[in-house]
């Protein structure tokens, strides 16, 4: 709590000289939802009902002509679990020499391909069993280079392991593991692309790779689809299509205030080995959902929710998040208070 009061206090205090400094920033985005979960049936008393699900600040400006920031802290994320960095999502200072070009250093996005991990926590309604296990957020450095005509940017990233804690947690002692990413963001007409080549470490020296391909398609001016591919696979494994996902989303957009989507993901681990800690061996879910979006201000600044799922298969996933039979639904009002 004490946290929490100290973060608020600091951003009211630098939104008092933001004149001297502009241009920033300054944002507070919140979300409340009311779910019901059930599975084979039974009502889940714990995960259902009124939950706070996301508070956070978001603060991004400039320093100079060249250098820039951004800092994204989630306020709900502190315990006794979870330090104050814990909870941070990007803390990074930014060089850009020329339009083409950025160094990045500090925290940001651990960046794999594929759209279904693109959307900030306090947009997520429902996901894939593996991306609930990814943490995706952590200290590195990032060099970006952007094409001539700007349609295409690519990224090489180098930044801590994102299964350092689960490593930690199963062996009693830490290890010196990092990731090394090389991400292409394409924009062609309709379609764009998002799509990585990636090695995590998930012990000392030893290396999983994923290649992911993330297609989106823009069609007409209302509907967008989304089809990604994401396949997993380490020394002494079969390399392709058995310790993968596939998700796609449909999302339709009637006007400026309504939209609706439907979505879809597979997630499957037959390797029968445990160098996958983001989905384990034996897992072969699938989850099936749709849902629909209000804006009454026509953009983001409010937004009523409703979401549907169901999930069946076999999940033998550590604290699983998509069980099978499992039949989940919510309603949520998100907002995002623009304080500078």
């Amino acid at each position: 709590m004490r946290t929490t009061l100290s973060i608020l206090t600091f951003l009211l205090a630098s939104s008092l000289f933001a004149q001297e400094e502009k241009p920033i920033s300054l944002r507070l985005e919140a979300r409340g939802d009311y779910k019901r979960e059930y599975v084979d049936g039974q009502y889940q008393k714990d995960p259902s009902g009124f939950k706070g699900e996301i508070l956070d600040v978001y603060l991004q400006g400039s320093i100079g002509q060249k250098f820039s920031y951004k800092y994204r802290q989630r306020l709900n994320g502190i315990n006794r679990e979870y330090n104050f960095f814990d909870a941070t999502d990007w803390l990074y200072m930014a060089y850009s020499p020329s339009e083409r070009l950025t160094f990045m250093a500090g925290k940001w996005v651990v960046l794999t391909g594929c759209w279904e991990f693109d959307p900030a926590p306090i947009d997520v309604y429902q996901l894939g069993e593996f991306c609930y296990h990814f943490p995706c957020y952590n200290w590195g450095v990032n060099a970006i280079v952007s094409t001539k005509k700007g349609n295409d940017k690519f990224i090489a990233q180098v930044c801590e392991s994102p299964f350092r804690r689960q490593y930690k947690q199963k062996n009693g002692e830490a290890g010196e593991m990092y990731a090394f990413n090389l991400v292409w963001y394409g924009n062609h007409g309709f379609y764009h692309s998002s799509s990585s080549l990636n090695l995590m470490a998930y012990a000392p020296g030893r290396y999983i790779s994923y290649l992911c391909l993330g297609n989106r398609f823009n069609i007409g001016r209302h509907i967008e689809w989304d089809i990604d591919f994401m396949n997993r696979a380490a020394s002494g494994q079969p390399v392709f299509f058995r310790d993968c996902s596939i998700m796609s989303r449909f999302a339709y957009r009637f006007s400026p205030m309504v939209s609706a989507f439907a979505k879809a993901s597979y997630d499957v681990n037959r390797t029968h080995t445990d160098k996958d800690l983001g989905l384990s061996q034996g897992t072969e879910i699938t989850r099936v959902g749709a849902g629909m979006e209000f804006f009454p201000l026509k953009d983001d600044r409010i937004r009523l929710h409703a979401n549907y799922s169901y999930a069946f298969g076999h999940n033998t996933t550590p604290n699983a998040v998509v069980r099978p039979k499992q039949s989940y639904i919510d309603f949520g009002l998100t907002w995002r208070m623009k304080i500078l």
